[in-house]
């Protein structure tokens, strides 16, 4: 794509939209976790699974949800997620067991896994090189709202509606209303998109390449830290630090909310600069001293400013990252591609909330945050190995009456 279109902006509003949901969803329960967990009476282990059954179903279905986007299937896909997974979180709030629960959020995943595969190449589709990292993270600030706003949404229902399982019903009804704003936005794009079907030089590769495979390991490794401290932090505080699930949900919510400042800065920065892996790089490396300060015992200003240290760093790789791989997938296959980054190479994020959990029972939560520390570092050795992606020439290209100016 060589020129931005008013189907261009059509169709990242509804990523966005969706992307919000999508991560309101999968953290749907991380705020009531403390008090499902002592209602049904649940070990650490447990509620790691609970935890991460939807993003282990999600991760194992996103393969194949890519493979039919690339089919014809991608703006279908991005709007019925929405809808799945509000209907899965309504029936949720009826949970009365812990394998009632597993099983809605195993639910939860495959109704949220049309999202990622199908969003991603859509974008790169529609936006050139030089603004798609902006593009790339005005969606990802999508999913990071999301994901900020439900620890103190989380806290606000539970203040205004008494209870988690009201509170999820909530949720699952709103998503049900907006699933028609993302279907319309989608259809809106199909029937107004006037675009070219030639690919902007250097938008992607002509094959499999080994910056693409060490991508899929860089995605797993980055995945396990950005799945714990989204999921558990509020679990982690509460037992960590003796906070109260209003407070605890507080401060997950600073955490993140300090990224969305992260991802406004670096994915603008990135297109500037016309770098990518910088970013990718320093985001493990600075977050891991961060998470390490956790071990520390520290008072309520300190471990503010650590949480906020560890979200800042997190997504300021998030639009640069996400931009080199829409640059790096191949040209022909971009949905199967990111089918794969968002499959196998999801495969560690979302099984690593059951191993901090099983940490933390055998060996203490101190030891769970080492091991958070020590993939971090690893994922900083693979960013250190992936090669920079020369920007493309830009080129010109009129498209009629559809054109608006870029990012």
């Amino acid at each position: 794509m060589t020129k931005i279109t008013r189907a261009s902006y059509a169709v990242l509003a509804a990523c966005t939209i969706t992307h919000f949901l999508n991560h309101v969803y999968t953290g749907a329960i991380s705020p009531f976790l403390p008090l499902i967990k002592d209602e049904l009476s649940l070990s650490l282990t447990q509620v790691g699974i609970i935890t991460s059954a939807a993003i282990f179903t999600m991760t194992i279905t996103h393969l194949a949800v890519g493979y039919l986007g690339d089919l014809g299937w991608r703006d279908v896909l991005i709007p019925l997620s929405v809808l799945l997974s509000a209907l899965v979180v309504l029936f949720t709030s009826l949970a009365t067991s812990f394998l009632f629960l597993v099983t809605m959020q195993a639910l939860l995943g495959l109704g949220a896994s049309g999202y990622h595969p199908s969003a991603f190449p859509a974008i790169a589709d529609r936006f050139p090189r030089e603004a798609r990292a902006k593009a790339v993270g005005i969606q990802a600030m999508g999913g990071l709202v999301g994901m900020a706003l439900i620890p103190f949404l989380g806290v606000m229902l539970l203040l205004l509606l008494g209870g988690w399982r009201e509170s999820l019903m909530f949720l699952g009804a709103a998503g049900i209303a907006v699933f028609f704003v993302t279907a319309l936005l989608m259809r809106s794009a199909r029937r107004t998109a006037v675009e070219s079907q030639e690919e902007e030089e250097g938008d992607g590769e002509d094959g499999w390449t080994r910056d693409y495979v060490l991508s899929v390991i860089l995605s797993g490794l980055r995945g396990i830290p950005f799945r714990c401290t989204n999921l558990l932090m509020p679990v982690y505080l509460v037992m960590s630090y003796g906070y109260t699930p209003v407070w605890a949900g507080s401060l997950t919510t600073l955490m993140l909310g300090t990224g969305l400042v992260a991802e406004v800065m670096s994915g603008p920065l990135s297109d500037r600069l016309g770098r990518r892996t910088p970013f990718i790089v320093l985001s493990p490396l600075l977050m891991a001293p961060c998470l390490l300060l956790l071990n520390s015992s520290l008072g309520p200003l300190p471990l503010a400013l650590v949480l906020m240290g560890i979200g800042f760093f997190y997504y300021f790789g998030v639009p640069p990252y996400q931009a080199y791989q829409t640059e790096i997938a191949p040209k022909q296959s971009k949905g199967l591609a990111f089918g794969v980054l968002f499959s196998i190479g999801a495969i560690p994020g979302s099984l690593s909330p059951i191993v901090f959990g099983w940490i933390g029972d055998m060996y203490g939560l101190q030891a769970s945050i080492l091991f958070l520390v020590s993939v971090s570092l690893l994922a900083t050795v693979v960013a250190l190995l992936l090669r920079e992606k020369p920007a493309s020439k830009k080129t010109t290209l009129h498209v009629g009456e559809a054109s608006v100016e870029p990012l």
